[in-house]
């Protein structure tokens, strides 16, 4: 059974690298693409394969491999096995979705605000803020992340019981309840605001805007949608364990973790198939082509982006900030 887990193991692994690493280099190498909402979704391609690496590996290599005890043992479940760090990029991962969906609810709901915009500043604050926070988190576990020889694992040792219960509590609601509850009421607002409000919208370009919002939003929303359906079952099971209703060791805690690193190599595919742009980008890279437009103004490529809302009718361009005024553009 473990071998065939093994095996499933190393398939998402290798989508997961593979997915983000393409990511990384479309928005990166394309300047169309260099806006504040592709930065974000750098950093949860990064994250992301953090939790490939840190989570899915140990999964991979542990049933084949014998894992020493004592002191060398504990320090190597503290740095690889025990999947600390994994779970810093985990959470960072959560955190980044969240500032996916402040992001797109200022870009949403107001539009020629100032006060929201996300600056080059702003944005590395922001990105900074997420992996400190992560990194501050997980320092109680790690400290506590043993190996336990009777269950020939790693595990957590708390000198108090109730460290536990606090620790797990804790877990539920910054990994599950926070950020659920913020991306609830962020996405419904936006939802309500871009399909269920009725309005008078009669220009061409503000049409196009709106039904350009309207995807990129889509998009966002099935992977905060996809981290809900994989998150839920690992914190209940990890809340659970640690009640002593369940042992966080078998086949069950297994598949929840492969939920987990199922999640971080899926995001790569939702933006293939829901943005053209993304989906254009990484074709170029699988198949070694390069974008060779000579670089334009920023007025021209300001334009440029304009004119592509308007002439795409419905395609999803992810080459500017979805903020853009595009009211003086002319519609012949």
């Amino acid at each position: 059974m473990y071998t065939g887990f093994a095996i499933f193991f190393s398939v998402l692994i290798f989508i997961n690298l593979v997915g983000n690493t393409l990511v990384i280099l479309a928005v990166s190498l394309n300047k169309a693409m260099r806006s504040p909402i592709n930065y974000l979704l750098i950093n949860l391609a990064t994250a992301d394969m953090i939790v490939a690496l840190f989570i899915g590996i140990p999964f991979v290599v542990t049933p084949t491999l014998t894992h020493p005890e004592g002191k060398s043992g504990d320090i190597l479940c503290k740095l690889f096995t025990g999947g600390n760090v994994g779970w810093v990029g985990a959470l960072a991962s959560v955190f980044t979705l969240v500032a996916v969906a402040i992001e797109r609810y200022g870009a949403v709901l107001y539009p020629h605000s100032q006060k929201g915009k996300l600056t080059k500043t702003r944005l590395t604050i922001l990105i900074a803020t997420c992996w400190t926070l992560s990194a501050l988190w997980a320092i109680p576990g790690f400290n506590a992340v043993t190996y336990i020889s009777d269950i020939k694992s790693c595990g957590h040792s708390w000198s108090k019981p109730i460290y536990a219960h606090f620790y797990t509590v804790g877990w539920s609601v910054v990994a599950g309840v926070i950020p659920i509850g913020i991306l609830g009421a962020l996405y419904s607002r936006m939802v309500y605001h871009l399909w269920l409000r009725k309005d008078n919208i009669r220009e061409a370009t503000q049409k196009a805007l709106k039904r350009h919002r309207k995807r990129v939003t889509k998009m966002v929303v099935v992977v905060t949608v996809i981290y809900v359906l994989c998150w839920v079952p690992e914190l209940l099971i990890y809340f659970l364990g640690f009640t002593g209703t369940i042992t966080l060791v078998g086949v069950h805690h297994t598949i929840a973790s492969a939920l987990i690193v199922f999640n971080s190599s899926v995001n790569p595919i939702v933006y293939s198939l829901q943005s053209s742009q993304f989906r254009k980008h990484l074709t170029d890279l699988i198949c070694c082509k390069r974008n060779r437009v000579a670089p334009m103004s920023s007025n021209a490529t300001a334009s440029t982006g304009k004119r592509q809302d308007l002439e795409m009718e419905g395609e999803i361009n992810m080459t500017r900030h979805p903020s853009q005024d595009v009211e003086s553009v002319k519609v012949t």
